[in-house]
Formats: C-alpha cells, structure tokens, sequence
C-alpha cells in the first residue's frame, strides 16, 4: 500500500468525523480495503435476530414470571416501534432430565406456548407473549440454565418441535431468567459459550446474552433460591459474549418494566441500527432508502455515517411503520477512490 494512499484515506476520515457528532462508540474495527476501488456499491440490509428466553419454572418463581408477563409489552414495542427488525422470540424452560427420568409435560429445551415462535407478524404478540411467559411454577428445583439452550438448539428439537425458530443469517440473544444458580449437569458456561459460537461459524457479534438474575452484587437483596447461592456459573457465561457490559438486571428490580426496554434497545442498537459497509464511501454519494422512501441524513429521524466504524447508523426516530412489513433498507454509494 503507497504513502499516497494512506495520506489520502487518512484525510477522507477526519474530514467525516465531523458527520455523525454524536457517534457511540465502535463495535467492530472497519476493514480498510488494500486494493484501489472505483466501482459503485449497494447494500441491502435485512436485519434478524432470534431471542430465545429461559425462564425458571420452579416453585419460587411466580411473582417474577407475573412481572415478566405484565411488563412484556415494553419489550416487544421497542422493536415494532424503533427498527425494521425482524425478530423471533421463544420460550423454554429450566426443566430438564433428572436422576427420576424426563417429566411428562413440556420441557427439556421444547418451546412452550401456541404459538410457540412469535415474530413480528404475529397479531396480538404481546397478550400471546405475556401468555407465554407464565410457565408455571411445578418444574423442578434443579433447574438448568444452559442444558435447555443447547437442546432447543439441537437436534432432534431444532429439526422437530422448535422448527423454525433458529435462522443461520439471524442473530441469536439469549435470554436468561432465574432466581437461582445454574444447575445444568452436560453443559458449562464455556460449552454453552462455544456451543453458541459455532452455531454462528464463530462470528461472535451474532450472539449477545442477558441475564434477569438474583446477582451476586444484589443490592435489592433478592431472595435467591437456595442451596446454591450466587449465579456465579450464569455470571461467568454473561462475562464471554461481546455485549458483557451491562447485560445483568435484578430479577427484584423494582424497575422492571422501563429495564426490559432497555435491554430490548441494546439488541436494536446492537443488531438492527448498524450497517457496516464493505468498503469506504464518498459520503457525498450516500443514499439510503426503507421501502420506497429516501431516508434524511439526520442522526435521529434518519442516517449518519461513522467513518471510524464504516457504517451507517439508523436513527431512533425513524418512523418504521410507514412502510409494509418486510420492507427492507437499502444503501447506495460510491465507493471512494484514491489515486
């Protein structure tokens, strides 16, 4: 690579800085080409997560499963109101086989519910989620935190009963809901950590996890489920994935419900709100559509550029619902050229 290219792109970027002035901070590293670009480019972006929940359905879990149930609406309109996300959502269980055999009733990493998938075409999704979400409270005392994610991610349920659920171009979020320490016997946390990254073809920015836990720093002083004290196992598996900076609420959090929209603004931030480019843009030539609709470059109601990121970032009041469902957002560019 020649001085003069590298002078060059140095000069494009801190000329663009001044772009997007309330940028986050990066995820990723941009990828700088090491060839000469001249063609156009376009970019289609069609973001999918799958989140699946875990949620304790052991004896002391009533309350914190009615919460859960009363505040889900929260959670669902951040995607339907803030992003063209296009989302799956499942629940199972902390049930697993014990040392008396597999319970007769639905468990064991099964999605629970009818349906057992909800997306954004579902109609009354949230009454159907808050539904859902009251598993009931006879489940086992062992409850298993890890062991059902790997069997609802596994065959013979992901070919079978959870078919549908897991895409291979979505992201995947893992939800994990439990007044108690994991208890799984087959997997631990880096088992479930590697078991989820090779779903992804090791691409850890696919997964991002979250905990809704009596926490080992428990300044509610959630009452946890004894004998096995601290989530300390859980803790550690929420430390592995890339989103490990607040990524843990209080199950006896009192607020709840305004928390749940704030973990499901992470994942839109996160998953649905950025477009990496595959190349460095001439800003100038940047159009970005949704449907049949040119976007504004505004960094609330439309797009800004972050050059350090090379990416696109969709603004948090774009109005979603002015498009049909599925319509997709699309960027188109020059690529820079340098000579």
């Amino acid at each position: 690579m020649n001085l003069k290219y590298i002078l060059g792109l140095g000069a494009l970027l801190a000329g663009l800085v001044a772009c997007s002035p309330e940028t986050p901070k990066a995820y990723l590293s941009p990828v700088v080409p090491n060839e000469k670009v001249i063609e156009d480019n376009t970019q289609v972006f069609d973001p999918k997560v799958d989140i699946l929940f875990v949620v304790d359905n052991s004896g002391s879990m009533e309350a914190h499963q009615t919460n859960l149930a009363r505040n889900v609406a929260q959670f669902t309109s951040t995607f339907t109101k803030s992003s063209a996300l296009d989302y799956n959502i499942g629940i199972v269980t902390t049930e697993m086989p014990d040392m008396w055999g597999s319970p007769s009733r639905v468990c064991c990493g099964q999605l629970v519910g009818s349906p057992r998938i909800v997306n954004k075409n579902t109609l009354g999704a949230d009454q159907i989620l808050a539904r859902n979400f009251l598993v009931g409270t006879n489940g086992s005392s062992s409850e298993a935190s890890f062991d059902p994610v790997v069997a609802a991610l596994s065959s013979p349920l992901l070919n079978g009963w959870n078919v549908g659920f897991l895409r291979p171009d979505a992201s995947l979020v893992v939800i994990l809901m439990t007044d108690a320490e994991d208890q799984s016997t087959r997997t631990d946390a880096l088992g479930l950590y590697n078991f989820l990254l090779n779903l992804k073809h090791k691409d850890a920015s696919k997964i991002l996890a979250y905990g809704v836990l009596a926490p080992t720093n428990n300044p509610q002083r959630c009452t946890r489920d004894e004998p096995f004290g601290s989530p300390l196992r859980i803790e550690k598996f929420l430390s592995m994935v890339q989103n490990n900076k607040n990524n843990i609420m209080s199950i006896c959090d009192p607020d709840y419900g305004s928390r749940l929209a704030t973990m499901a603004k992470d994942i839109v931030d996160k998953v649905g709100n950025i477009i990496y480019l595959s190349r460095p843009p001439d800003f100038s030539s940047i159009r970005v559509s949704y449907g049949s609709v040119d976007l504004p470059e505004d960094y609330h109601k439309g797009w800004s550029f972050d050059p350090k990121m090379n990416a696109i970032l969709l603004g948090d009041q774009i109005n979603w619902s002015s498009q049909p469902s599925g319509s997709r957002i699309k960027v188109f560019y020059n690529a820079a050229k340098f000579d």
